[in-house]
Protein backbone atom coordinates (compact mmCIF):
# COMPACT_ATOMS: atom_id res chain seq x y z
CA UNK A 1 0.00 0.00 0.00
CA UNK A 2 2.89 2.19 0.65
CA UNK A 3 4.85 1.40 -1.53
CA UNK A 4 4.39 4.23 -4.19
CA UNK A 5 5.39 6.51 -0.99
CA UNK A 6 9.02 4.65 -0.92
CA UNK A 7 9.45 4.54 -4.49
CA UNK A 8 8.95 8.54 -4.51
CA UNK A 9 11.01 9.07 -1.46
CA UNK A 10 13.87 7.00 -2.67
CA UNK A 11 13.48 8.53 -6.00
CA UNK A 12 13.79 12.01 -4.44
CA UNK A 13 16.79 11.22 -2.53
CA UNK A 14 18.79 9.43 -4.96
CA UNK A 15 18.45 12.44 -7.28
CA UNK A 16 20.58 15.14 -7.91
CA UNK A 17 21.93 17.14 -5.09
CA UNK A 18 18.92 15.88 -2.71
CA UNK A 19 20.23 15.41 0.73
CA UNK A 20 19.62 12.77 3.85
CA UNK A 21 18.61 15.19 6.38
CA UNK A 22 16.60 18.36 5.51
CA UNK A 23 15.75 19.57 9.11
CA UNK A 24 19.28 18.88 10.15
CA UNK A 25 20.54 20.86 6.90
CA UNK A 26 18.75 24.12 8.04
CA UNK A 27 19.78 23.71 11.08
CA UNK A 28 23.36 23.56 10.04
CA UNK A 29 22.92 26.42 7.63
CA UNK A 30 21.21 28.74 10.50
CA UNK A 31 24.66 27.60 13.02
CA UNK A 32 26.49 29.22 10.43
CA UNK A 33 25.49 32.37 10.42
CA UNK A 34 23.44 32.15 6.81
CA UNK A 35 20.63 34.19 5.76
CA UNK A 36 19.42 32.65 2.78
CA UNK A 37 19.27 28.49 2.62
CA UNK A 38 17.93 26.38 -0.35
CA UNK A 39 17.11 22.76 0.31
CA UNK A 40 17.90 20.44 -2.18
CA UNK A 41 14.76 19.28 -4.08
CA UNK A 42 13.62 16.48 -3.02
CA UNK A 43 10.58 14.14 -1.17
CA UNK A 44 11.93 13.60 2.12
CA UNK A 45 9.89 11.18 5.01
CA UNK A 46 11.21 12.64 8.35
CA UNK A 47 10.18 12.20 11.88
CA UNK A 48 10.75 15.21 14.66
CA UNK A 49 12.61 15.32 17.38
CA UNK A 50 10.62 15.24 20.00
CA UNK A 51 7.25 17.14 19.36
CA UNK A 52 8.03 19.50 16.35
CA UNK A 53 10.17 18.70 13.41
CA UNK A 54 11.67 22.32 13.35
CA UNK A 55 12.04 24.88 15.12
CA UNK A 56 13.16 28.79 14.29
CA UNK A 57 13.81 31.00 16.69
CA UNK A 58 15.11 34.90 16.79
CA UNK A 59 16.02 35.14 13.34
CA UNK A 60 16.29 38.12 11.19
CA UNK A 61 16.60 38.98 7.89
CA UNK A 62 16.77 34.99 7.07
CA UNK A 63 15.12 33.28 3.60
CA UNK A 64 14.73 29.77 3.56
CA UNK A 65 13.21 28.29 0.19
CA UNK A 66 11.90 25.29 -0.50
CA UNK A 67 11.24 25.15 -3.74
CA UNK A 68 10.90 21.79 -5.31
CA UNK A 69 10.35 20.35 -2.10
CA UNK A 70 7.84 17.98 -0.35
CA UNK A 71 7.89 16.90 3.31
CA UNK A 72 6.24 14.01 4.33
CA UNK A 73 5.66 13.96 8.16
CA UNK A 74 5.68 10.50 9.23
CA UNK A 75 4.63 11.27 12.87
CA UNK A 76 0.91 13.67 13.62
CA UNK A 77 3.09 16.34 14.80
CA UNK A 78 3.48 20.10 14.19
CA UNK A 79 5.76 21.14 11.24
CA UNK A 80 7.29 24.59 12.26
CA UNK A 81 7.18 25.89 15.44
CA UNK A 82 8.52 29.78 14.95
CA UNK A 83 8.73 32.82 17.44
CA UNK A 84 10.25 36.04 17.91
CA UNK A 85 11.59 36.01 14.18
CA UNK A 86 11.77 39.16 12.20
CA UNK A 87 11.56 39.71 8.74
CA UNK A 88 11.56 35.54 8.15
CA UNK A 89 10.33 34.48 4.63
CA UNK A 90 9.63 30.61 4.03
CA UNK A 91 8.89 29.18 0.31
CA UNK A 92 7.62 26.84 -2.22
CA UNK A 93 7.40 23.90 0.79
CA UNK A 94 4.64 20.95 -0.48
CA UNK A 95 3.71 19.62 2.83
CA UNK A 96 1.59 16.11 3.71
CA UNK A 97 1.62 13.42 6.33
CA UNK A 98 1.74 9.58 6.10
CA UNK A 99 -0.36 8.37 7.99
CA UNK A 100 -2.49 11.10 7.29
CA UNK A 101 -4.22 12.63 10.71
CA UNK A 102 -7.53 11.71 9.35
CA UNK A 103 -9.56 8.91 7.80
CA UNK A 104 -12.40 7.50 5.53
CA UNK A 105 -15.12 4.96 6.18
CA UNK A 106 -18.14 3.96 3.94
CA UNK A 107 -21.18 3.70 5.97
CA UNK A 108 -22.60 0.33 5.50
CA UNK A 109 -25.24 0.35 8.51
CA UNK A 110 -27.55 2.67 9.42
CA UNK A 111 -29.90 1.98 12.55
CA UNK A 112 -33.17 3.46 13.85
CA UNK A 113 -31.13 5.80 16.20
CA UNK A 114 -28.83 6.74 12.67
CA UNK A 115 -25.46 5.46 14.21
CA UNK A 116 -23.31 4.70 11.85
CA UNK A 117 -21.07 1.66 10.98
CA UNK A 118 -18.93 2.16 8.74
CA UNK A 119 -15.91 0.41 7.24
CA UNK A 120 -12.22 2.12 6.58
CA UNK A 121 -11.71 2.55 3.26
CA UNK A 122 -8.58 0.83 1.80
CA UNK A 123 -5.85 3.08 1.83
CA UNK A 124 -6.63 4.84 5.17
CA UNK A 125 -5.85 4.64 8.66
CA UNK A 126 -7.66 2.13 10.99
CA UNK A 127 -5.47 3.06 14.12
CA UNK A 128 -5.23 5.98 16.11
CA UNK A 129 -9.12 6.24 15.99
CA UNK A 130 -10.16 7.59 20.11
CA UNK A 131 -13.21 8.31 21.06
CA UNK A 132 -15.66 11.20 19.58
CA UNK A 133 -14.23 13.82 21.26
CA UNK A 134 -10.68 13.26 19.59
CA UNK A 135 -11.98 12.08 16.15
CA UNK A 136 -13.47 15.92 15.81
CA UNK A 137 -14.86 16.76 13.46
CA UNK A 138 -16.75 13.68 12.23
CA UNK A 139 -18.13 14.00 9.02
CA UNK A 140 -20.15 12.60 5.92
CA UNK A 141 -19.96 13.21 2.26
CA UNK A 142 -22.51 11.74 -0.28
CA UNK A 143 -21.83 8.92 -1.90
CA UNK A 144 -22.68 10.30 -5.49
CA UNK A 145 -21.52 14.10 -5.35
CA UNK A 146 -18.59 12.97 -2.83
CA UNK A 147 -19.31 16.76 -1.50
CA UNK A 148 -20.51 17.48 2.38
CA UNK A 149 -23.82 15.77 3.64
CA UNK A 150 -23.41 16.33 7.23
CA UNK A 151 -20.50 18.86 7.87
CA UNK A 152 -20.24 17.95 11.68
CA UNK A 153 -21.71 15.48 14.17
CA UNK A 154 -20.96 15.63 17.48
CA UNK A 155 -22.03 17.01 21.15
CA UNK A 156 -24.67 15.08 22.30
CA UNK A 157 -22.69 11.87 23.70
CA UNK A 158 -20.77 11.77 20.65
CA UNK A 159 -18.59 8.10 20.27
CA UNK A 160 -16.26 6.35 18.05
CA UNK A 161 -16.06 2.85 19.07
CA UNK A 162 -13.85 0.20 17.25
CA UNK A 163 -15.99 -2.95 16.72
CA UNK A 164 -13.42 -4.74 14.00
CA UNK A 165 -10.02 -4.87 12.71
CA UNK A 166 -11.72 -1.69 10.22
CA UNK A 167 -14.65 -1.54 11.06
CA UNK A 168 -16.18 1.43 13.70
CA UNK A 169 -19.41 2.57 15.66
CA UNK A 170 -20.40 5.96 15.40
CA UNK A 171 -22.96 6.67 18.24
CA UNK A 172 -24.72 10.21 19.14
CA UNK A 173 -24.40 13.84 18.11
CA UNK A 174 -26.64 16.36 17.20
CA UNK A 175 -26.64 16.00 13.05
CA UNK A 176 -26.96 12.58 12.24
CA UNK A 177 -27.15 12.48 8.66
CA UNK A 178 -25.60 10.25 6.49
CA UNK A 179 -27.02 7.06 4.56
CA UNK A 180 -25.87 3.74 3.18
CA UNK A 181 -22.96 4.77 1.03
CA UNK A 182 -21.99 8.13 2.20
CA UNK A 183 -18.32 8.04 3.45
CA UNK A 184 -17.74 8.94 7.09
CA UNK A 185 -14.39 11.23 7.46
CA UNK A 186 -13.13 11.60 11.03
CA UNK A 187 -9.87 12.40 12.83
CA UNK A 188 -6.83 10.23 14.03
CA UNK A 189 -3.50 10.29 15.33
CA UNK A 190 -0.78 8.65 15.63
CA UNK A 191 0.76 10.52 18.39
CA UNK A 192 0.33 9.37 21.48
CA UNK A 193 -0.04 12.65 22.67
CA UNK A 194 -3.12 13.37 20.21
CA UNK A 195 -2.93 15.91 17.55
CA UNK A 196 -6.53 18.38 17.80
CA UNK A 197 -4.14 21.28 18.24
CA UNK A 198 -1.30 20.16 16.21
CA UNK A 199 -0.79 22.89 13.88
CA UNK A 200 1.30 22.35 10.28
CA UNK A 201 2.82 25.73 10.63
CA UNK A 202 2.45 27.71 14.42
CA UNK A 203 3.71 31.26 14.64
CA UNK A 204 4.42 33.39 17.82
CA UNK A 205 5.72 37.14 18.63
CA UNK A 206 6.77 37.38 14.69
CA UNK A 207 7.13 40.80 12.86
CA UNK A 208 6.96 40.50 8.97
CA UNK A 209 7.17 37.00 8.83
CA UNK A 210 6.37 36.15 5.19
CA UNK A 211 5.32 32.75 3.65
CA UNK A 212 5.07 32.24 0.06
CA UNK A 213 3.88 29.09 -1.90
CA UNK A 214 2.85 27.02 0.50
CA UNK A 215 1.44 23.52 -0.35
CA UNK A 216 -0.56 21.75 2.19
CA UNK A 217 -2.49 19.02 1.57
CA UNK A 218 -3.05 17.57 5.39
CA UNK A 219 -2.17 19.15 8.56
CA UNK A 220 -1.27 17.13 11.57
CA UNK A 221 -4.22 17.59 13.32
CA UNK A 222 -5.27 21.08 13.66
CA UNK A 223 -4.72 24.14 12.10
CA UNK A 224 -2.68 24.41 8.64
CA UNK A 225 -1.47 28.07 9.61
CA UNK A 226 -1.86 29.79 13.26
CA UNK A 227 -0.22 32.74 14.70
CA UNK A 228 -0.72 34.92 17.94
CA UNK A 229 0.25 38.12 18.57
CA UNK A 230 2.45 38.84 14.76
CA UNK A 231 2.70 41.80 13.15
CA UNK A 232 1.93 41.65 9.20
CA UNK A 233 2.25 38.22 8.68
CA UNK A 234 2.60 37.73 4.67
CA UNK A 235 0.87 34.77 3.24
CA UNK A 236 1.07 34.56 -0.29
CA UNK A 237 -0.71 31.99 -3.00
CA UNK A 238 -0.38 29.51 0.16
CA UNK A 239 -2.72 26.79 -0.77
CA UNK A 240 -4.59 23.88 1.37
CA UNK A 241 -6.73 21.75 -0.38
CA UNK A 242 -7.26 17.84 -0.35
CA UNK A 243 -5.03 15.83 -2.67
CA UNK A 244 -5.39 14.88 -6.26
CA UNK A 245 -5.34 10.92 -6.62
CA UNK A 246 -2.80 11.45 -9.65
CA UNK A 247 -0.18 13.10 -7.04
CA UNK A 248 -1.13 10.94 -3.74
CA UNK A 249 1.69 8.68 -3.44
CA UNK A 250 -0.62 6.04 -1.29
CA UNK A 251 -2.97 4.18 -2.98
CA UNK A 252 -6.36 4.45 -1.92
CA UNK A 253 -9.66 3.11 -2.76
CA UNK A 254 -11.40 6.30 -2.80
CA UNK A 255 -9.88 9.98 -3.17
CA UNK A 256 -9.20 11.96 -0.37
CA UNK A 257 -12.08 14.12 0.48
CA UNK A 258 -10.41 16.36 3.27
CA UNK A 259 -7.58 18.76 3.06
CA UNK A 260 -6.70 19.81 6.81
CA UNK A 261 -8.73 19.23 10.26
CA UNK A 262 -9.00 22.75 11.50
CA UNK A 263 -8.80 26.48 10.26
CA UNK A 264 -6.56 27.01 7.32
CA UNK A 265 -5.28 30.68 8.83
CA UNK A 266 -6.06 31.44 12.68
CA UNK A 267 -4.65 34.86 13.53
CA UNK A 268 -5.31 35.56 17.49
CA UNK A 269 -4.08 38.82 18.89
CA UNK A 270 -2.11 40.27 16.08
CA UNK A 271 -0.65 43.66 16.18
CA UNK A 272 -1.40 44.36 12.85
CA UNK A 273 -3.61 41.87 11.21
CA UNK A 274 -2.37 39.15 8.25
CA UNK A 275 -1.96 40.14 4.80
CA UNK A 276 -3.40 36.77 2.95
CA UNK A 277 -3.23 37.60 -1.16
CA UNK A 278 -3.82 34.98 -3.56
CA UNK A 279 -4.39 31.64 -1.29
CA UNK A 280 -6.77 29.33 -1.68
CA UNK A 281 -8.24 27.15 1.04
CA UNK A 282 -10.69 24.30 0.22
CA UNK A 283 -12.31 20.87 2.00
CA UNK A 284 -10.55 21.52 5.48
CA UNK A 285 -12.53 20.85 8.70
CA UNK A 286 -13.59 24.07 10.07
CA UNK A 287 -12.90 28.28 8.81
CA UNK A 288 -10.79 29.40 6.11
CA UNK A 289 -10.10 32.63 8.17
CA UNK A 290 -10.13 33.54 11.33
CA UNK A 291 -9.04 37.20 12.94
CA UNK A 292 -10.03 38.00 16.31
CA UNK A 293 -8.64 38.66 19.56
CA UNK A 294 -9.30 37.71 22.86
CA UNK A 295 -11.85 39.57 25.44
CA UNK A 296 -11.34 40.48 29.08
CA UNK A 297 -13.80 40.16 31.34
CA UNK A 298 -14.67 43.06 34.45
CA UNK A 299 -15.13 42.20 37.45
CA UNK A 300 -15.53 45.20 39.62
CA UNK A 301 -15.22 48.75 38.31
CA UNK A 302 -14.73 51.67 40.61
CA UNK A 303 -13.68 55.36 38.91
CA UNK A 304 -11.21 55.28 36.54
CA UNK A 305 -10.44 51.79 38.00
CA UNK A 306 -11.32 48.02 37.20
CA UNK A 307 -10.68 44.79 37.78
CA UNK A 308 -10.21 42.02 35.44
CA UNK A 309 -9.57 38.29 34.50
CA UNK A 310 -7.60 37.49 31.41
CA UNK A 311 -7.19 34.63 29.26
CA UNK A 312 -3.99 33.52 30.06
CA UNK A 313 -2.50 32.32 26.98
CA UNK A 314 0.73 33.21 25.46
CA UNK A 315 0.11 36.49 27.52
CA UNK A 316 -2.93 39.11 28.65
CA UNK A 317 -3.58 40.75 25.38
CA UNK A 318 -3.54 44.50 27.17
CA UNK A 319 -0.80 46.56 27.76
CA UNK A 320 0.01 50.02 29.12
CA UNK A 321 -0.79 52.95 26.20
CA UNK A 322 -3.86 50.61 24.35
CA UNK A 323 -7.30 51.93 23.44
CA UNK A 324 -9.91 49.20 24.66
CA UNK A 325 -13.14 48.34 23.56
CA UNK A 326 -15.98 48.11 25.70
CA UNK A 327 -19.15 45.96 25.50
CA UNK A 328 -21.38 45.52 28.55
CA UNK A 329 -23.37 42.54 29.15
CA UNK A 330 -26.44 43.67 27.30
CA UNK A 331 -24.36 44.41 24.26
CA UNK A 332 -23.77 48.73 24.67
CA UNK A 333 -20.28 49.86 23.47
CA UNK A 334 -19.62 53.13 25.28
CA UNK A 335 -16.07 55.03 24.04
CA UNK A 336 -13.24 53.31 23.94
CA UNK A 337 -11.20 54.35 27.02
CA UNK A 338 -7.25 54.33 27.18
CA UNK A 339 -5.43 51.68 29.68
CA UNK A 340 -2.64 54.13 31.97
CA UNK A 341 -1.25 50.76 33.89
CA UNK A 342 -2.08 47.27 34.50
CA UNK A 343 -0.51 45.49 37.58
CA UNK A 344 -1.22 41.82 38.45
CA UNK A 345 -3.79 41.28 41.21
CA UNK A 346 -3.26 37.55 41.61
CA UNK A 347 -5.08 34.51 40.53
CA UNK A 348 -8.94 34.18 40.12
CA UNK A 349 -10.57 33.18 43.44
CA UNK A 350 -13.28 31.20 44.15
CA UNK A 351 -15.87 33.87 43.55
CA UNK A 352 -14.21 34.55 40.08
CA UNK A 353 -14.40 30.56 38.93
CA UNK A 354 -18.32 30.77 40.79
CA UNK A 355 -19.28 33.63 38.45
CA UNK A 356 -17.59 32.40 35.47
CA UNK A 357 -19.54 29.51 35.84
CA UNK A 358 -23.05 32.00 35.42
CA UNK A 359 -21.80 32.72 31.95
CA UNK A 360 -23.09 31.16 29.10
CA UNK A 361 -19.30 30.33 27.75
CA UNK A 362 -18.26 27.28 25.51
CA UNK A 363 -17.23 24.13 27.76
CA UNK A 364 -13.67 24.89 28.66
CA UNK A 365 -13.51 28.58 27.43
CA UNK A 366 -13.68 29.89 31.52
CA UNK A 367 -10.48 27.88 32.66
CA UNK A 368 -8.49 29.92 30.80
CA UNK A 369 -9.58 33.16 32.84
CA UNK A 370 -7.36 32.17 35.68
CA UNK A 371 -5.12 35.46 36.61
CA UNK A 372 -6.46 38.66 37.44
CA UNK A 373 -4.88 42.62 37.09
CA UNK A 374 -6.07 45.59 37.72
CA UNK A 375 -6.24 48.23 35.06
CA UNK A 376 -6.19 51.75 35.38
CA UNK A 377 -8.03 53.96 32.37
CA UNK A 378 -7.72 57.66 31.30
CA UNK A 379 -11.62 58.55 32.65
CA UNK A 380 -14.06 57.30 35.07
CA UNK A 381 -16.62 54.30 33.90
CA UNK A 382 -19.08 52.62 35.53
CA UNK A 383 -18.98 48.88 34.06
CA UNK A 384 -21.39 46.36 35.14
CA UNK A 385 -19.42 43.22 36.44
CA UNK A 386 -19.12 40.19 33.16
CA UNK A 387 -18.78 43.45 30.67
CA UNK A 388 -15.89 42.34 27.94
CA UNK A 389 -12.92 44.52 27.49
CA UNK A 390 -10.22 43.89 24.54
CA UNK A 391 -7.24 46.21 23.49
CA UNK A 392 -7.44 47.57 19.92
CA UNK A 393 -4.20 47.20 19.58
CA UNK A 394 -3.96 43.19 19.38
CA UNK A 395 -6.67 42.00 17.73
CA UNK A 396 -5.84 41.69 13.86
CA UNK A 397 -6.50 45.49 12.85
CA UNK A 398 -5.00 46.63 9.38
CA UNK A 399 -6.05 43.22 7.76
CA UNK A 400 -6.13 42.11 4.19
CA UNK A 401 -7.89 39.21 2.50
CA UNK A 402 -7.55 40.02 -1.25
CA UNK A 403 -7.66 37.62 -4.85
CA UNK A 404 -8.24 34.30 -2.64
CA UNK A 405 -10.91 30.95 -3.32
CA UNK A 406 -11.78 30.29 -0.04
CA UNK A 407 -14.76 27.15 0.38
CA UNK A 408 -16.12 23.73 0.23
CA UNK A 409 -15.81 23.88 4.53
CA UNK A 410 -18.27 23.19 7.10
CA UNK A 411 -18.02 26.53 8.88
CA UNK A 412 -17.01 30.12 7.50
CA UNK A 413 -15.70 31.07 4.25
CA UNK A 414 -14.22 34.67 6.80
CA UNK A 415 -14.81 35.26 10.66
CA UNK A 416 -13.42 38.78 11.09
CA UNK A 417 -13.46 40.28 14.43
CA UNK A 418 -10.87 43.00 13.46
CA UNK A 419 -11.24 46.36 12.04
CA UNK A 420 -9.49 48.87 9.80
CA UNK A 421 -9.34 45.75 7.07
CA UNK A 422 -9.90 45.17 3.15
CA UNK A 423 -11.89 42.14 1.65
CA UNK A 424 -11.84 42.36 -1.91
CA UNK A 425 -11.88 40.08 -4.64
CA UNK A 426 -12.27 37.29 -3.41
CA UNK A 427 -14.36 33.60 -4.44
CA UNK A 428 -15.94 31.99 -1.38
CA UNK A 429 -18.25 28.88 -2.67
CA UNK A 430 -20.25 25.98 -0.87
CA UNK A 431 -19.77 27.00 2.86
CA UNK A 432 -21.95 25.52 5.39
CA UNK A 433 -22.15 28.68 7.39
CA UNK A 434 -21.75 32.45 6.40
CA UNK A 435 -18.91 32.88 3.61
CA UNK A 436 -18.08 36.38 5.31
CA UNK A 437 -19.07 36.68 8.88
CA UNK A 438 -18.02 40.02 10.80
CA UNK A 439 -19.30 39.13 14.87
CA UNK A 440 -17.81 38.90 18.50
CA UNK A 441 -18.29 35.60 19.97
CA UNK A 442 -18.78 36.65 23.60
CA UNK A 443 -19.46 32.40 24.28
CA UNK A 444 -16.25 32.18 23.19
CA UNK A 445 -14.37 34.98 24.53
CA UNK A 446 -13.97 36.50 21.18
CA UNK A 447 -13.58 39.68 19.48
CA UNK A 448 -14.59 42.71 19.22
CA UNK A 449 -16.36 44.92 17.10
CA UNK A 450 -15.41 45.98 13.37
CA UNK A 451 -15.31 49.47 12.36
CA UNK A 452 -13.35 50.68 9.16
CA UNK A 453 -14.11 47.92 6.90
CA UNK A 454 -14.64 47.40 3.33
CA UNK A 455 -15.79 44.39 2.11
CA UNK A 456 -15.71 44.73 -2.03
CA UNK A 457 -15.99 43.10 -5.36
CA UNK A 458 -16.50 39.46 -3.94
CA UNK A 459 -18.17 36.95 -5.31
CA UNK A 460 -20.09 34.51 -3.17
CA UNK A 461 -22.23 31.11 -4.57
CA UNK A 462 -23.43 27.80 -2.76
CA UNK A 463 -22.97 29.00 0.20
CA UNK A 464 -25.57 27.90 3.18
CA UNK A 465 -26.06 30.75 5.59
CA UNK A 466 -25.84 34.65 4.63
CA UNK A 467 -23.22 34.93 2.41
CA UNK A 468 -22.37 38.35 4.31
CA UNK A 469 -23.35 38.66 7.44
CA UNK A 470 -22.57 41.80 9.68
CA UNK A 471 -23.74 40.54 13.67
CA UNK A 472 -22.84 39.71 17.42
CA UNK A 473 -24.65 38.57 20.57
CA UNK A 474 -24.00 40.47 23.62
CA UNK A 475 -22.98 38.23 26.88
CA UNK A 476 -27.01 38.42 27.92
CA UNK A 477 -27.73 36.46 23.86
CA UNK A 478 -29.20 39.63 22.78
CA UNK A 479 -28.76 40.91 19.39
CA UNK A 480 -26.21 44.39 19.45
CA UNK A 481 -27.10 47.45 19.37
CA UNK A 482 -26.43 50.19 16.48
CA UNK A 483 -23.21 51.31 18.55
CA UNK A 484 -21.83 48.88 18.01
CA UNK A 485 -20.20 47.83 14.36
CA UNK A 486 -18.83 51.21 12.97
CA UNK A 487 -18.18 52.49 9.24
CA UNK A 488 -18.54 49.23 7.23
CA UNK A 489 -18.77 49.25 3.45
CA UNK A 490 -20.04 46.12 1.31
CA UNK A 491 -19.35 46.98 -2.24
CA UNK A 492 -20.24 45.51 -5.54
CA UNK A 493 -20.24 41.88 -4.58
CA UNK A 494 -22.33 39.55 -6.45
CA UNK A 495 -24.15 36.62 -4.57
CA UNK A 496 -25.62 33.61 -6.03
CA UNK A 497 -27.05 30.42 -5.39
CA UNK A 498 -26.56 30.66 -1.94
CA UNK A 499 -29.55 30.55 0.37
CA UNK A 500 -28.85 33.96 2.00
CA UNK A 501 -27.58 37.02 1.06
CA UNK A 502 -26.30 40.30 3.04
CA UNK A 503 -27.24 40.80 6.53
CA UNK A 504 -26.11 43.44 9.10
CA UNK A 505 -27.31 43.88 12.41
CA UNK A 506 -25.98 46.05 15.16
CA UNK A 507 -23.80 49.20 13.17
CA UNK A 508 -23.56 52.74 13.09
CA UNK A 509 -22.44 54.52 9.83
CA UNK A 510 -22.89 51.62 6.88
CA UNK A 511 -22.40 51.82 3.23
CA UNK A 512 -24.66 49.04 0.68
CA UNK A 513 -23.97 49.63 -2.63
CA UNK A 514 -24.01 48.41 -5.90
CA UNK A 515 -24.42 44.81 -5.04
CA UNK A 516 -25.82 41.88 -7.06
CA UNK A 517 -28.46 39.21 -4.58
CA UNK A 518 -29.98 36.39 -6.01
CA UNK A 519 -30.94 34.35 -3.51
CA UNK A 520 -32.43 30.44 -3.10
CA UNK A 521 -34.63 32.06 0.15
CA UNK A 522 -38.15 32.77 -1.16
CA UNK A 523 -38.47 36.33 1.75
CA UNK A 524 -37.51 39.60 0.17
CA UNK A 525 -35.15 40.24 3.56
CA UNK A 526 -33.38 37.34 2.95
CA UNK A 527 -32.01 39.04 0.19
CA UNK A 528 -30.81 42.47 1.99
CA UNK A 529 -31.74 42.40 6.05
CA UNK A 530 -30.38 45.75 7.93
CA UNK A 531 -31.61 46.06 11.59
CA UNK A 532 -30.30 48.31 14.20
CA UNK A 533 -28.62 50.16 12.13
CA UNK A 534 -27.98 53.97 11.96
CA UNK A 535 -26.59 56.11 9.38
CA UNK A 536 -27.15 54.33 6.27
CA UNK A 537 -26.16 54.77 2.97
CA UNK A 538 -27.54 51.90 -0.04
CA UNK A 539 -27.78 52.52 -3.41
CA UNK A 540 -28.03 50.19 -6.72
CA UNK A 541 -28.35 47.01 -5.23
CA UNK A 542 -29.91 44.32 -7.22
CA UNK A 543 -31.63 41.81 -4.74
CA UNK A 544 -33.85 38.96 -6.27
CA UNK A 545 -35.25 35.82 -3.77
CA UNK A 546 -36.38 32.64 -5.10
CA UNK A 547 -40.04 32.65 -6.54
CA UNK A 548 -42.63 31.28 -4.11
CA UNK A 549 -43.98 27.99 -4.66
CA UNK A 550 -47.58 27.86 -6.31
CA UNK A 551 -50.45 27.88 -4.75
CA UNK A 552 -51.79 24.04 -4.62
CA UNK A 553 -54.56 24.67 -2.27
CA UNK A 554 -51.97 22.29 0.32
CA UNK A 555 -52.20 23.58 3.66
CA UNK A 556 -49.08 21.35 4.32
CA UNK A 557 -47.09 22.88 0.94
CA UNK A 558 -47.98 26.59 2.47
CA UNK A 559 -46.33 25.59 6.21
Amino acid sequence: MKFLALLLATTALASAGAIEDPIGYIRQELAAGKTSIAVPAGVYRIEPQGDVYLELRDLKGVTIDFTGVEFVGLVNARMFDIADCTDLTLKGLTMDFDPLAFTQARIVEVDAEKSWTVKIIEGYPTEGIGNGGSCWPIQAYGKDTLELVNPMRFQDGIDVVRIDEDTYRITGGQNRAGEVGDIAVFSCSNNPKGNRSSEAVLSKSCVNLRVEDFTIYGTPGGYAFKEFGNTRTVYLRCKIDRRPPETDPVQRGLKRLRSGNHDTFTCKCALVGPQIIGCTARYHGDDCVNISGFYSLVTESAGDEIRILARMYYGVFVDAGDTIQIMTPDGQCPPDATVVSITPDGERTAADKAFLDTLKLWPGIANGYNGAFRVKLDRNVSLPKGTAIMSNNQCGDGFLVKDCTFGHARARGLLIKASRGVIENNTIEDCWSSGIQVSTEYEWMSGGCSNDLKISGNRFSGNHSWAIGVSGKSGEGNPLPANSHRNIAIIGNTITDSRLGIKVEGCTGLEVRGNKVDVTATEAYYGLLLKNVADVAQEDNAVTTAAPPPDTGDRANKE
